[in-house]
């Protein structure tokens, strides 16, 4: 038996999420009861490109499985070939490791927050016109993006599919000299990350 005040709000495709997605919700009188997301990204096979392959090729060949996450997948192979030869990867190598895998996450949540969320919050088609009312939150986010996709340029060799991470490490690591400009941004990118918080 229902309630005539009983319903289910139902969106079978959701826009402005990175991937595919769907949201179910049911409501009970005035309270919330359940709620499911649905992300149904169709599987990729690229585990099938990865047969016969040198233990070298994974991590370049993952990176390219998606433009928004590469880092997470190329990692992912050099920790699995890394994991499988008993090899353990620490010190300033993770480090930087962990820095690279930051850049994506700044860059992603920013594009996330402030190109694809935003102009639905406030109430606009995309973040093109929001720019018109909002600039300033516009160019917030653009430059909290730059600053995660300027840790992928320097560790990954490009923010977009890296080419500079391989098992044990990578190919080169920055110098000092390379890294000074890149914190000085990140100081500068840290108000900007906090006023998105507020």
């Amino acid at each position: 038996m229902t309630h005539r005040r009983d319903r289910t709000l139902a969106t079978s495709a959701l826009a402005r999420v990175e991937g595919e997605g769907a949201m179910h919700v049911r409501v009970r009188g005035s309270q919330v009861d359940e709620v499911r997301l649905h992300i149904y990204e169709p599987p990729r096979f690229f585990e099938a490109f990865l047969r016969g392959r040198s233990y070298t090729e994974p991590p370049d060949i993952t990176a390219r499985v998606c433009g928004i996450c590469p880092v997470a997948y190329q990692t992912s192979a050099c920790q699995a070939i890394e994991d499988a030869c008993g090899a353990r990867v620490d010190g300033q190598i993770a480090g930087l490791r962990r820095l690279l895998y930051c850049g994506e996450w700044i860059s992603s949540h920013a594009l996330h927050i402030y190109m694809l969320h935003a102009p639905d919050f406030l109430g606009y088609p995309g973040a093109v016109e929001m720019a018109a009312d909002h600039r300033d939150v516009v160019e917030r986010g653009l430059a909290l993006r730059g600053a995660g996709t300027a840790i992928m340029e320097l560790l990954g060799g490009r923010s977009i599919h890296p080419v500079n991470v391989r098992v044990g490490g990578f190919y080169r690591a920055p110098s000092a000299a390379e890294l000074a400009p890149l914190a000085r941004r990140l100081r500068d990118a840290l108000p900007l990350a906090l006023d998105t918080v507020g």
